[in-house]
């Protein structure tokens, strides 16, 4: 069944679509946050109200700091950072409510039909997520499946050779007048005269989610991905266009421009034909279509194959497979958590934040868990025995005192093959420092080994020590995040916190500053902003020492394919 994308709703539904946490933020958080009450409060509150009526005189949101809520994530345990936004929820609103008013969705729309041109397909227009999802963004991943890596393999049956490339920092390059262009078709057939107030909000806008900065997009939510994608589509149209030329011109000179296909994917591209010479010169017309645009294809990943079904699929993928008789569902040939752990580090070393590395912590959480399990069963089966005993039986008491004893080793420690729970836990920290992005996944198996610990005293030594670890890091305030979720009950019953994030000061039941700056609005539109309602209370109370994805809790551990 093919996924609906958002171009299928209709205005309320788009603006409902978007105004959903899940929209709102596109990475992950812990199970327990949630904006939608905000958002609906933002929502009904501002309405229809033109925004030159919400803002105060003489000050602009463009003019201050702290106007978004900023989350560093620390990329590499050293320099490398890379920001995420959780945007100001009124500038966000201001921004969906112009792009899906009933007005400008009808343009929209129409703009997205001409974007549509025989033999270039895009596959990012943000899809509707099913009900349940097995996981993160699931039916996001899944379209990229179906419509780039599948779609690719099918067509080396059609074609000798594939180009592939993408923008170098697309998003943050993106030149705000474009916008203008893009409305308004400028340099194609369907060009149009005059200008775009549509374009020119969402400018406006724009330049005030980066305290005004003229140039790029923010990222994190899918309203940021939808107006990206009104750019590309523009660049698809002017792609297109200059290829008609080049064939109207080798047909002028006796010849046939060979027929090709090209896939985009936000900003990645793969573009097939039978000749090669002919995909070099798509190439080059690429090149220039994109550097109108002030786009520049990122040459370390720029290449021609000729091994398309191979080159179709993810690098870190085919790795994975490659090693199945490694890593497969029913088990592993390492015969300790310690070397599967050491796997994992030096694999995310080679294919760093990748799926894969998701998938084998995933994994090996649930080799952990299920070990554990066996362990806990084991102990209760003995119980029994040790219940069953007629004491009066010498023999039998003998046999039972054995058992007994071994219910006590038992109980002293879990035994987790390969290593000490410390030792595994050090190395499970240090995948997290080198793979932010697979950080909460990592933490995950640490909590589980630590709460299979009888000994408190080691279990706080061992939290202790990986909080300094990732959080002595600076522009680590993601992982603070999920940290929180692994020691929140400790917390609790200690009645202290050591987080500083404001979202963690939250949870902790702190008072707090204002998420966002709100300054430039007016008071009426701001005063009972429901700050608190971003921790949801009952889904905090079910926080266990272990991490638990919110996926998890609503989907129950359904399996899904590779993402």
């Amino acid at each position: 069944m093919k996924t609906k994308n958002i171009l299928s709703l209709d205005y309320n539904e788009a603006l409902d679509f978007f105004m959903k946490s899940e929209q709102y933020h596109g990475f992950e958080l812990p199970e327990y946050f949630t904006f939608d009450q905000v958002l609906r409060y933002v929502r009904e509150t501002i309405g229809i109200t033109p925004y030159e009526e919400c803002v105060k005189e003489n000050i602009s949101p463009k003019e201050l700091s702290d106007v978004n809520l900023d989350i560093l994530l620390n990329k590499d345990g050293r320099y490398a950072v890379r920001p995420i936004m959780l945007a100001n929820p009124f500038l966000y609103y201001f921004l969906v409510r112009e792009v899906c008013s009933e007005e400008n969705w009808i343009i929209v729309k129409g703009l997205f039909d001409k974007f549509k041109v025989p033999h270039i397909t895009s596959c990012a227009i943000p899809v509707i997520p099913k009900e349940k999802e097995a996981f993160h963004k699931a039916t996001t991943i899944n379209n990229w499946w179906n419509s780039m890596e599948q779609r690719s393999i099918e067509l080396s049956l059609e074609y000798r050779y594939m180009f592939v490339t993408d923008i170098t920092n697309c998003y943050g390059s993106v030149n705000p007048q474009t916008f203008d262009w893009a409305f308004t078709l400028k340099e194609t057939s369907l060009e149009t005269e005059g200008e775009s107030t549509i374009a020119k909000n969402i400018q406006k806008y724009l330049c005030a989610f980066q305290q005004g900065r003229n140039i790029g997009i923010p990222q994190g939510s899918a309203i940021f991905d939808f107006v990206g994608e009104i750019v590309l589509g523009y660049s698809d149209l002017l792609l297109h266009e200059a290829l008609q030329a080049k064939a109207k011109e080798c047909k002028e000179k006796g010849k046939t421009f060979p027929p090709y296909e090209i896939i985009r994917y936000r900003d990645d591209y793969r573009i097939f034909c039978n000749n090669r010479d002919a995909l070099e010169d798509i190439s080059y017309i690429l090149q220039k279509v994109l550097e109108r645009l002030n786009f520049r294809m990122n040459s370390q990943k720029t290449k021609i194959s000729d091994s398309i079904v191979i080159d179709a699929v993810k690098s870190d993928k085919l790795a994975y497979i490659y090693n199945t008789p490694i890593f497969n569902k029913k088990g592993v040939d390492f015969d300790s958590f310690e070397k599967h752990l050491l796997y994992i580090l030096m694999f995310s070393r080679q294919y760093p934040d990748s799926g894969s590395v998701r998938t084998m912590l995933s994994d090996i959480d649930k080799r952990i868990e299920d070990h554990l399990k066996s362990l806990d069963e084991k102990n209760a089966s003995k119980a029994e025995d040790w219940e069953s005993v007629d004491l009066g039986d010498e023999a039998k008491a003998a046999k039972a005192e054995g058992v007994f004893s071994e219910l006590k080793t038992y109980h002293r420690s879990k035994y987790i093959p390969g290593g000490s729970v410390r030792a595994l836990s050090a190395v499970c920290t240090q995948i997290a420092l080198e793979n932010v992005g697979c950080a909460h996944y990592a933490l995950r198996v640490i909590s589980r080994m630590i709460d299979s610990l009888d000994d408190m005293d080691e279990k706080r030594s061992i939290i202790d020590l990986v909080y300094h670890k990732l959080c002595n890091q600076p522009n680590s305030s993601y992982n603070q995040l999920w940290l929180q979720n692994m020691t929140y009950t400790q917390d609790k019953k200690q009645g202290t916190s050591p987080y500083t994030l404001r979202l963690c000061q939250l949870v902790a039941g702190q008072a707090v500053e204002p998420l966002w700056n709100n300054d430039w609005l007016r008071a009426e539109h701001t005063t009972n902003i429901p700050y608190n309602s971003v921790v949801d209370g009952d889904t905090l109370k079910k926080v266990t020492p272990v991490i638990t994805f919110r996926e998890t809790r609503r989907y129950n551990e359904t399996s899904i394919f590779y993402e």
